[in-house]
């Protein structure tokens, strides 16, 4: 199925989105503001790849690919207890932001108790 989404247009794939949610949420749905259709299989930069815990590696694996290196930051589902996955990707974004609010002396309340509680 993705192979097949990659082959259509921007406009197509977004309005196979669209029914979907229209179909479960209702007509009402609006459409969106503006939408990003990326082709993953086809980027020259990740041809599709993709994280996850190899035969062998130990879980921890993540937290040395979180470990900062100097100034240098590192966020991304690779860096997450939950690979290949978009949860994994936006809590490592948060736990980045977090830290550099703190590198900076910022409070890092940003996000609600209850949003967090829920992820």
């Amino acid at each position: 199925m993705a192979a097949a989404l990659e082959q259509q247009t921007d406009a197509e794939v977004v309005g196979e989105g669209l029914a979907v949610l229209r179909q479960l949420y209702g007509a009402a749905v609006p459409d969106p503001i503006q939408v990003t259709v990326t082709r993953w299989a086809a980027d020259p930069f990740s041809r599709g790849s993709y994280s996850f815990f190899a035969v062998g590696n130990p879980k921890s694996i993540t937290a040395e690919l979180e470990a900062p290196v100097g100034r240098l930051l590192f966020a991304g589902e690779a860096t997450s207890d939950k690979p290949a996955t978009v949860l994994g990707a936006y809590l490592s974004g948060l736990r980045e932001a977090k830290r550099v609010l703190g590198l900076l002396g910022v409070d890092g309340g940003y996000a609600s108790p209850a949003a967090e509680a829920s992820i």
